[in-house]
């Protein structure tokens, strides 16, 4: 969708390189650490796992991407054997993902260098670099493909981080605005009409027009909350509410919340079946993924994983989850909701964001 005229703003440099963290756990091993592989890394569980594989991605089949905060990598698994194919370096701090609407290229926030990484999926290669906000998290592509979000949190996750959501052109990947949301925006999801932006702060939910930039208005009872999604059908609106232990289902419409769903302890992401059926929310102290019947907003069944599960996407057929402190990408069948298994990326990989193209 067309974005808005705005006002010139001063693009942020990338901070790689200048402060003593913007280097991954993998370089810290080949380089500082080298003396605790003097035989080298090969069958290491970190970062033998991912050093394994090439370091070119794949360039057709359906894959499942996950980044890692700590060890700066793009993993690549195959979607169908769940077997890690590739693993990419991907700047300071990888944290989220998006993806155009063909699956072309995908957006990686990286929160340790004030920049989005462009990843292409047919060269299986980043290919550039976008300046935006201070330590970007959260995604997110308009329904047209012709725009990405980026959640700029800033330098603190509560109270005192930025104010700004960068707007990327995807056909030049320049940021064409800088809008401005709530305290410390975190995640991002779009209405399905492209007209509006719903964006998780630390004072609330940022409900933003995409055709003036402006916030119409600003839900404070969703202060705090995490992960965001929209039902297909537009309707509805979901809220991960991390410290209350609930879901809230919100009127898209009225901006009301309909109904708030118990689910496990402390939430963190929330993703929604193709068909609209179903609701999945990561419960990252319980281990557990709730799901839940979107025709009645209620839990209807609970399934374990590995430890501290955070993102979640789904398929038709399969439930992706990534569990930050196993470092795995748990796999669980749609259908039957029986646990199919986990794909290891080795510990302290910190795996944040998963995406299916």
């Amino acid at each position: 969708m067309p974005v808005p005229a705005a006002a010139p703003a001063t693009e942020p440099k990338a901070l790689a390189g200048t402060r003593p963290y913007a280097v991954s756990r993998i370089v810290e091993n080949a380089t500082t650490h080298r003396s605790d592989f003097p035989n080298g890394t090969a069958g290491t569980v970190f970062p033998g796992i991912q050093e394994a594989v090439p370091s070119t991605g794949p360039t057709s089949g359906t894959h499942v991407y996950t980044v890692g905060v700590v060890s700066f990598t793009l993993a690549v698994i195959d979607a169908a054997t769940r077997q890690l194919v590739a693993s990419i370096r991907a700047g300071v701090s990888p944290y989220g993902l998006a993806k155009t609407a063909d699956g072309g290229k995908l957006y990686i926030s990286n929160s340790g260098e004030n920049a989005v990484t462009v990843y292409d999926t047919a060269k299986g290669a980043i290919t550039e670099s976008i300046a935006v906000g201070p330590y970007p998290h959260g995604l997110a592509t308009s329904p047209d493909g012709s725009s990405v979000y980026v959640a700029n949190t800033g330098p603190d996750t509560g109270f005192g981080g930025s104010q700004t959501l960068s707007v990327i052109d995807t056909a030049s990947d320049k940021v064409t605005a800088t809008w401005t949301t709530g305290d410390t925006p975190h995640s991002i999801a779009p209405s399905t009409d492209g007209r509006t932006l719903y964006v998780s702060c630390y004072d609330g939910l940022s409900v933003l027009d995409t055709g003036t930039g402006k916030q119409r208005t600003l839900l404070a009872d969703q202060g705090e909350s995490n992960g965001v999604a929209v039902h297909p059908d537009g309707t509805r609106l979901y809220v991960v509410n991390t410290w209350h232990n609930t879901l809230s289902v919100i009127s898209t419409r009225t901006h009301r919340v309909l109904n708030r769903v118990r689910v496990g302890r402390t939430p963190w992401q929330v993703a929604v079946s193709p068909d609209g059926s179903r609701v999945y929310v990561t419960n990252s102290k319980d281990d557990t993924v709730s799901v839940i019947d979107a025709a009645h907003d209620r839990v209807i069944a609970t399934v374990g994983v590995k430890h501290v599960p955070t993102t979640v996407t789904a398929t038709a057929s399969t439930i992706w989850v990534a569990t930050n402190a196993s470092a795995t990408i748990d796999a669980i069948d749609a259908k039957s909701l029986e646990f199919l298994g986990s794909t290891a990326l080795g510990l302290t990989t910190g795996p944040t964001g998963l995406i299916v193209a």
